[in-house]
């Protein structure tokens, strides 16, 4: 109750007045003590209830806040970072791969690519081509700024939007692979040479200004043999146009000896041999003679003084490279030339039945003597090392101590690894230097692994 003078409140067992010191009648209490009003009751609920309801949203407030301050975190663990690099799609077109980081289950979604990616082994890995980027024509721009938008769905499939992120994009060239020749300077010794190329299929191709978009295959393959003359440089132009793409070119060189006397192999002649001979046949002009320079079967030489045609039976001395030199004489005129080598490798089981039980000690000896001769190698191989892009693998003979070699690799194995076993088919070449010393250099033409019981 309150006091009726000055509106203290007034506990209920107080006679008197705290502040003004007016003593308290019973009917004062009766009076100040009697039930309020209906309509104050009421208002004191509604007050009530808005203050329970904005306590309410407080809290709720608070849990959102919580709940999405987690969830962030949660993000910022999943989405740890995102790699980009440029990559050459299978079809030869240039693209770009995005790696992102998460959780295996989850997957991302790329709005602008309408495309979802799933995390295996905690990656997302997403690929494109570059070239949907841009209009059919592009040859007036550079590059283009493109931003992708991520959007993270969880296995219990919450979507949680990631930060968008922009990436440069040139614009790329039109695909071309050249397979043949592998180089852009090329000797030639034929006045007949082939080149192979790949493009998208559907693109142009010009080559010296000769539209041959016709001769591409439904695969992009395209096949050509075209025509080089003896005035030293014959320069090839290819020009490739694809839709999306910039303008590729590609510049060849094809040089072939200025010769006052023509003198060319034909095609058919190969550069590798499973013989220890080879007819060698080519043509030169009508009255000139052929001189041989090189090992050969001179019963075998034979010219046509009417065509020009000409044959004669090439002879290898040694396995592997062996050289063929051969001239076109005629008087009054200078002596034109053709040299190439043809690698000689007999079948294995040719080249197998000349082998010599392995003689280390002799063999550190006189490795010069025993040039060529062809040995079995077995063992273990302890070291693997690369020179001039030509593989060296080192192999211990030894039963008891250690004897080493050094095979240089060029058998039907693409690699002799660490570790491994082998028997191994090899001719001796020489020497290497090798951990302090001097090793004896064999040339492995076939290998094969050793699996032990």
């Amino acid at each position: 109750m309150k006091c009726p003078k000055c509106r203290q409140t007034i506990r209920e067992h107080m006679d008197v007045c705290p502040r003004c010191g007016l003593p308290l009648i019973a009917t004062d209490k009766t009076r100040y003590t009697e039930p309020l009003p209906i309509s104050r009751l009421l208002l004191r609920s509604f007050m009530f209830l808005v203050g329970l309801l904005i306590t309410i949203c407080i809290f709720t407030f608070i849990g959102v806040r919580i709940h999405y301050s987690r969830e962030a975190k949660r993000i910022e663990e999943t989405y740890v970072n995102h790699t980009t690099q440029t990559i050459t799609l299978d079809n030869g077109m240039t693209g770009h791969a995005i790696s992102f980081f998460g959780t295996d289950g989850d997957m991302i979604y790329i709005e602008e690519l309408q495309e979802s990616y799933m995390f295996v082994g905690g990656v997302a890995r997403v690929e494109f081509p570059d070239y949907i980027w841009f209009e059919n024509d592009p040859s007036d721009i550079d590059s283009a700024m493109i931003t992708l938008s991520p959007v993270l769905i969880t296995s219990s499939r919450e979507k949680l939007k990631l930060p968008a992120f922009s990436m440069s994009i040139p614009v790329p060239e039109a695909p071309i692979t050249i397979n043949t020749p592998s180089v852009d300077y090329v000797n030639v010794i034929t006045s007949l040479t082939s080149i192979n190329l790949k493009v998208v299929h559907g693109s142009q191709v010009i080559i010296n200004g000769e539209d041959v978009s016709d001769k591409v295959d439904r695969s992009g393959n395209l096949s050509l043999v075209i025509n080089i003359y003896p005035i030293g440089e014959n320069n090839i132009s290819i020009i490739v146009r694809t839709d999306q793409h910039k303008e590729a070119r590609r510049d060849l060189v094809f040089f072939r000896d200025v010769m006052e006397i023509n003198l060319e192999l034909a095609t058919s002649v190969s550069f590798k041999s499973n013989l220890s001979y080879m007819t060698i046949s080519g043509k030169t002009d009508p009255g000139a003679w052929i001189e041989v320079d090189s090992l050969h079967d001179p019963d075998s030489l034979s010219v046509n003084q009417q065509t020009g045609d000409f044959s004669f039976k090439a002879r290898f001395s040694s396995y592997g490279e062996n050289l063929v030199k051969f001239r076109a004489t005629m008087a009054g005129k200078k002596d034109s030339e053709i040299s190439f080598t043809v690698n000689y490798i007999p079948s294995k089981a040719e080249y197998s039945r000349n082998a010599w039980k392995m003689d280390y000690a002799q063999l550190r000896l006189i490795y010069e003597q025993w040039h060529g001769r062809v040995f079995l190698c077995k063992g273990k191989i302890v070291d693997v090392y690369y020179e001039n892009d030509k593989q060296y693998s080192v192999m211990d003979v030894g039963t008891g101590e250690t004897q080493l070699i050094i095979l240089e690799n060029q058998s039907d194995i693409g690699s002799l690894n660490i570790g491994a076993k082998y028997e191994v088919y090899a001719d001796v070449a020489g020497r290497l230097f090798y951990d302090a010393g001097y090793c004896p250099h064999l040339i492995a033409r076939y290998a094969s692994v050793v699996v032990e019981n």
